[in-house]
């Protein structure tokens, strides 16, 4: 099997695990947004990427040490940015459902994910045969993730709930500010990717100590993920001390919400480790061709878990059909920048 066939079926493993991940939060009790979050903030930011380092780098200390200050700087601000979306998209998640969160942040963040790095970094290749079908594969994601907007849409309408404000467990907004939010999440989604593509004296150091092509990443996702903690959990901390949650850490009943938050978590950073393996694959286009094949099968997952636990329960099947011909775009996506992969 060639390295891009392997790829591509990694890319649907982490985006189906990705699309997944915060699924055990419909079934966290008592424990409200920050309580959740910030325990998977701490695993899926911190002890996951660091604990992974360290096992697939090589003297992953020497590495970090034989870094150009730079390049670390570099990436800790996208980690900071990246950090912030996710603010964004745990709120996003609470205030617009799991579905429309992922549509509308994912969205955008493929736009930027994959046109960016093709555009500053490979652009003798927008005018090819294998750049004109990035840009085919990218379009017909983009109006999968505008059916998919556009469903959720019909969905809330049928329910009577679009003009209703939605309350998230850290605050209450209207289903336009929710909107706002998960434009935010989209526009800092891309970071890590971003990271990746211009973290190649990093990923030549840890290559020089040995790293395997597949845990390259590693060494890029452990800065980047705990510079993204930081803001993250200032936010937390903040809404502990507002809401006086703080307590509920330890409330009756709750033991098994630290569990779900440490599965988000692995789940969460897995997909990214996997994610990893596929842009080894897919050489110097990785982030290009990678990330939007990464997006959409991370659509299609939250589409489905959103169907399992109910979310689109009488929504319509206006809605659902809508929803099922969006799916239809994103898999022809797929398949276009599956075959732009074989173009180069």
């Amino acid at each position: 099997m060639s390295g891009l066939s392997i790829g591509i079926i990694l890319s649907i493993i982490a985006g189906m695990i990705n699309g997944s991940f915060p699924a055990p939060i419909k079934y966290a009790k008592v424990w409200k947004w920050e309580n959740i979050w910030s325990v998977w903030a701490v695993f899926g930011m911190v002890v996951f990427p660091w604990l992974i380092a360290f096992i697939t780098i090589p003297d992953a200390a020497a590495v970090y040490s034989s870094a150009e200050t730079k390049s670390l700087l570099l990436m800790i601000a996208f980690g900071v940015a990246f950090g912030l979306a996710q603010i964004f998209f745990g709120l996003g998640i609470a205030a617009i459902g799991m579905a429309l969160n992922f549509a509308i942040a994912i969205g955008i963040s493929t736009v930027l994910g994959s046109l960016v790095p093709l555009l500053a970094k490979h652009p003798d290749r927008v005018f090819t045969p294998q750049g004109t079908m990035i840009f085919v594969g990218v379009f017909l994601i983009v109006i999968g993730i505008v059916g998919c907007a556009v469903a959720g849409m019909l969905k809330d309408r049928h329910l009577g709930t679009s003009d209703r404000p939605r309350e998230s467990t850290a605050v209450k907004m209207s289903f336009a500010a929710g909107l706002f939010i998960c434009i935010l999440a989209g526009l800092g989604s891309p970071m890590n990717n971003f990271a990746y593509a211009y973290g190649e004296s990093l990923l030549s150091i840890a290559a020089a100590h040995g790293a395997s092509p597949s845990s390259l990443a590693n060494v890029i996702w452990a800065p980047v993920m705990t510079a993204s903690f930081i803001p993250y959990i200032i936010y937390c901390i903040y809404l502990w001390k507002k809401n006086r949650t703080a307590g509920l850490f330890f409330a009756p009943g709750t033991g098994r919400n630290w569990v779900f938050g440490a599965v988000m978590g692995f789940l969460w950073f897995i997909s990214s480790v996997i994610y990893g393996a596929v842009l080894a694959r897919l050489g110097s286009m990785g982030p290009v061709l990678g990330w939007p094949l990464f997006m959409s099968a991370i659509i299609i997952a939250s589409n489905v878990w959103g169907i399992a636990t109910g979310e689109w329960k009488g929504s319509g099947s206006k809605a659902l059909n809508t929803m099922l011909g969006a799916i239809c775009f994103l898999i022809a996506g797929f398949v276009a920048l599956a075959y732009a992969g074989k173009l180069g």
